[in-house]
């Protein structure tokens, strides 16, 4: 189990009074369940593992491999504990708690433990809820960010290479700690990345540094040649995006037709930015027949795992029914997932539903507050659309200074609409 929760596979929460199964081994044919039972510490920890994966002969019983852990944590193995966090956090094989989860870590985080204390540091990073258990509730956790980054960074100094890509990853997804701390992150990466085994992920966020600059310049060259480090280590989100670098030349020679190769693998492996793309493929007919039914199917698949850019492409087909009959109010349905998700396009395509009262009732001022979301995420066409709104004071207060500077803005940016209208 040790080898699994190193490299990131985490556990969730914990029934106490579990009992083992009452059709359970005949213990004279079973020296390790014999030995856990008379309270060899090292055994009942063995055989947690073997229970929570379904090794050996075991068939896999996440809640059996609960109370051995429980056994063996609480005759002091660090590492138990550090599994029965792992139960607690994600609740395999028992009820999920992670405010339990933060109280194993830290027994196994004093005893020594690096991956208790960096889950336990991720977990304080964000803070915890309040939990109503079973057996009664828990006060919520507050979060300690200053705590959380201290003990990543110490641990990070202490050559631990788990904590460096967990803080990379937890400073890159915060927008603000992303520009205060960039060279920090970039650093952390590209020492990760140059290591032999580097794993997929760090390749794929160090990509993200050199595509978005982060902590130095940008670099597509590198980053595409990161993506191919990654995407060849079998990683379907890899895969996905060095296709769309190939297919768009981004740092490299474009080859339209590896780039497909590769989403079709991608997809097939069940990653959502692929599936999204190999539906684009049956719509537009390149390399595969144009199927708009086949195109509906695949963008169900990668809106099944919440991904932003499927509900758009679903709502766009029930819009303009594309490989299902044209629906209104089902367009205006998944638009509006996308749209709350922060999906630019989908926010444009909800602030028009809104407008033209296509699948709900017309809400001009509903429209422009969708429509100045979108422009929040750089969406040139709702740039365009509020500007007009504002010229016309339609769902807005009428201002044609800021009108003007909104279809002027769109025009600079390349829109062929808004300069028509300037030039009217």
């Amino acid at each position: 189990m040790r080898k699994a929760l190193f490299s990131g596979l985490l556990l969730g929460a914990l029934s106490f009074l579990l009992p083992p199964s009452a059709a359970a081994d005949d213990l004279t044919e079973d020296p390790l369940r014999h030995a856990a039972q008379q309270g060899d510490m090292a055994a009942q920890l063995k055989l947690g593992d073997e229970f929570f994966f379904g090794r050996g002969d075991r068939t896999r019983n996440p809640e059996l491999a609960v109370y051995w852990f429980r056994r063996a944590a609480e005759q002091g193995s660090a590492e138990a504990a550090y599994n029965l966090g792992v139960c607690l956090e994600h609740g395999w094989g028992v009820e999920q708690s992670r405010i339990r989860a933060l109280e194993m870590y830290a027994k196994a985080a004093g005893a020594g433990r690096p991956e208790a204390e960096l889950r336990r540091a991720l977990l304080l990073f964000h803070g915890v809820p309040a939990e109503t258990l079973s057996s009664g509730p828990l006060p919520a956790v507050e979060a300690d960010r200053q705590e959380a980054l201290t003990t990543l960074r110490r641990l990070a100094r202490s050559g631990f290479a788990p904590a460096r890509q967990e803080l990379a990853k937890l400073l890159l997804g915060i927008p603000e700690l992303r520009g205060e701390f960039g060279a920090e992150i970039r650093t952390n990466l590209e020492e990760l990345a140059a290591l032999p085994d580097a794993e997929a992920e760090t390749l794929l966020l160090l990509a993200d540094c050199l595509r978005e600059g982060i902590g130095g310049t940008s670099d597509f060259e590198r980053m595409t040649l990161l993506l191919g480090r990654a995407a060849a280590l079998g990683n379907p989100e890899a895969k996905a995006r060095y296709a769309e670098a190939l297919e768009y030349g981004l740092g490299c020679s474009p080859d339209r037709a590896k780039a497909f190769q590769l989403i079709r693998e991608a997809a097939d492996a069940g990653n959502p930015r692929a599936q999204v793309r190999f539906g684009d493929a049956c719509l537009s007919g390149e390399f595969v027949p144009h199927d708009p039914v086949a195109a509906f199917g695949w963008f169900e698949k990668a809106a099944a795992q919440d991904y932003a850019p499927a509900y758009f492409k679903l709502g766009n087909a029930y819009d303009r029914g594309i490989g299902v009959p044209e629906d209104p109010v089902r367009a205006f349905e998944e638009y509006g997932k996308a749209a709350r998700m922060g999906y630019g396009p989908a926010q444009y395509r909800f602030g028009l539903c809104f407008l033209n009262g296509r699948g709900i009732a017309a809400d001009p001022a509903g429209a422009t507050f969708w429509f100045r979301n979108a422009i929040g995420r750089g969406n040139v066409d709702a740039m365009r659309k509020l500007g007009v709104c504002l010229l016309q004071g339609r769902g807005i207060e009428k201002d044609q200074a800021e009108g003007l500077k909104l279809l002027q803005a769109a025009a600079a940016a390349g829109d062929t609409e808004a300069i028509l209208l300037l030039n009217r």
